[in-house]
């Protein structure tokens, strides 16, 4: 499933069979977007372009507005996925532990928090693999561009404090 890129982390996760039409799929696709987007920017030690402070300043409190008009839009969300799980999140798809796997080829919305510091749920559409003993399996398919590039940036920045952290330092 990974293309050699992945990180490992306990977070709550859930996951529903679902039936979208394009409308819904897309409005998902573009709140993981946003939500990803503004977690990268939120989270990231070193910045990607050699822009000023000011602007690197600017750009981290325009991703908190966004985030933060964000939330106020889903204060009234119900809760965040009960179940915590150890989940394995790659560019490419996703795996965790579920002794209730979804079937194979099922269409599933996943729920899971990415991030401890943010109150937020990230939705993905996904289809399910078949699963392994005990594990559910999910590939992501068909992301726009954008939210393909900040999942590859959310989950190599994971990956790259996972290898500090194993490092000592």
């Amino acid at each position: 499933m990974t293309d050699g890129l992945s990180c490992t982390s306990p977070m709550p996760l859930a996951w529903h069979p679902v039936h979208l039409d394009e409308n819904t799929r897309q409005n998902l696709l573009r709140e993981a977007t946003l939500l990803l987007i503004a977690l990268n920017q939120m989270e990231s030690t070193h910045e990607q372009d050699s822009g000023g402070t000011e602007n690197r300043r600017l750009e981290r409190l325009e991703a908190k507005l966004d985030l933060a008009l964000h939330l106020l839009a889903r204060a009234l969300e119900p809760g965040p996925p009960s179940t915590t799980r150890s989940v394995v999140l790659s560019p490419l798809g996703v795996e965790w532990n579920d002794e209730q796997a979804p079937a194979a080829g099922t269409l599933v919305i996943l729920e899971l928090r990415p991030s401890a510091h943010l109150p937020l749920t990230l939705r993905l559409p996904a289809v399910a693999r078949e699963p392994l003993p005990g594990q559910a399996r999910v590939s992501l398919v068909d992301l726009p561009e954008a939210l393909d590039d900040a999942l590859h940036q959310f989950v190599f920045r994971r990956h790259r404090q996972a290898i500090r952290a194993r490092a000592g330092g």
